[in-house]
């Protein structure tokens, strides 16, 4: 009978450290094995007897190269990898698709999705010294301000010449949506009272009705043909203020006009993807516990990891009958992960070294 029960005993035990072989063999993940996706590239070329459509899918691959580039590089560095070869693009390609093509007028155009592994467009940007911001959508509250300095006249809304033009300028890569407010007498009313004083207002009580944690402020100065842009940006709790000078500018001739809000459009951006910058040979490590007999709460912590843009990787440190440590490598600092993993409906408890999700 001691055999018996010596065997049951041995069995369990063996078992036990099988399913926890298992579990850290499944739950040690790369996760940086993603892929970036690049939409509606569009190409045309002349449909007649020199038609090459390899020529034309490989000028796709560069469109959307140029693309993912402005997506996930600063403006300041875009020159390090202008004149990449076609090859050298293909290499960092996972997989493309041709959405539609039509052949109309004796031309030729297709719509393509092109997918970059991730993997490989980081380490080829890392050869170049350049840094990646990974692309994340953000909803922006634009608060417009334009202020003739002549006529001592404030335009806002309705008035403002850039705001009508402004959803008009989209580009592929950009990244942030802006939500206008509304057309309110008594914001007006407040801007207008605050007009002599407008870079110091706080435009809190027109904020506050928005309840929008992420804003951008554009008062804009313009003095005959000279307009300055002022803004105060706040993404994701980072403040800063941007000023920025466009001299000689004809505010009624439509290119002059377009060229100001691509500009200062691109300023955003930029200032977004600079929040959003990772360095995977940087990684922070953060540590997280789970109890072990909460399988539940181990698939929905796994599931946001996996899912989570500036975790590089993450793997079981401990496995015991209480307790499972995480250890998670991530590309930015505590305080967003935290963040982050709070819109997946997870809290932590950070009161000790391993932190716990609740």
């Amino acid at each position: 009978m001691y055999f018996f029960k010596k065997n049951i005993s041995n069995c369990l035990y063996i078992f036990f450290i099988f399913l926890t072989l298992n579990f850290i063999e499944f739950s040690t993940k790369e996760v940086l094995a993603k892929t970036f996706v690049v939409s509606k590239i569009e190409v045309e070329e002349k449909y007649n007897l020199n038609f090459n459509k390899p020529k034309v899918i490989d000028r796709g691959f560069k469109k959307a190269f140029e693309d993912i580039s402005q997506m996930i590089l600063e403006r300041k560095d875009l020159y390090k990898i202008k004149n990449t070869p076609i090859n050298d693009i293909k290499k960092l390609i996972e997989n493309f698709s041709i959405l539609d093509e039509k052949f109309i007028n004796q031309k030729y155009k297709s719509i393509m999705e092109v997918e970059f592994n991730r993997i490989k467009l980081i380490k080829f940007l890392d050869s170049k010294n350049i840094t990646i911001s990974l692309p994340k959508k953000i909803d922006v509250l634009l608060i417009p301000v334009l202020v003739d300095l002549e006529k001592d006249n404030l335009n806002y809304l309705s008035e403002n010449i850039f705001v009508k033009n402004w959803q008009n300028i989209e580009k592929n890569y950009f990244q942030i949506t802006y939500v206008m407010p509304n057309e309110d007498v008594e914001d007006y009313l407040s801007i207008k009272e605050n007009l002599q004083n407008i870079e110091n207002y706080d435009f809190k009580k027109i904020l506050k009705k928005y309840n929008s944690e992420n804003f951008v402020i554009m008062i804009i100065f313009k003095r005959k043909n000279n307009f300055k842009f002022y803004s105060k940006i706040n993404f994701d709790d980072n403040f800063e203020i941007l000023s920025k000078n466009f001299n000689n500018k004809n505010i009624n001739n439509q290119i002059d006009l377009n060229s100001m809000i691509l500009n200062i459009k691109n300023e955003y951006e930029d200032n977004w993807k600079s929040i959003n910058k990772m360095n995977p040979t940087t990684s922070v490590p953060i540590r997280l516990s789970v109890e072990s007999n909460n399988i539940e709460k181990s698939l929905k912590l796994e599931n946001a990891l996996d899912n989570l843009d500036f975790v590089n990787s993450y793997n079981i440190e401990k496995f015991d009958s209480k307790m499972i440590i995480y250890k998670v490598y991530y590309s930015s600092s505590p305080k967003r992960f935290l963040k982050d993993i709070l819109s997946y409906g997870i809290n932590v408890n950070i009161s000790s070294t391993n932190w716990k999700i609740e």
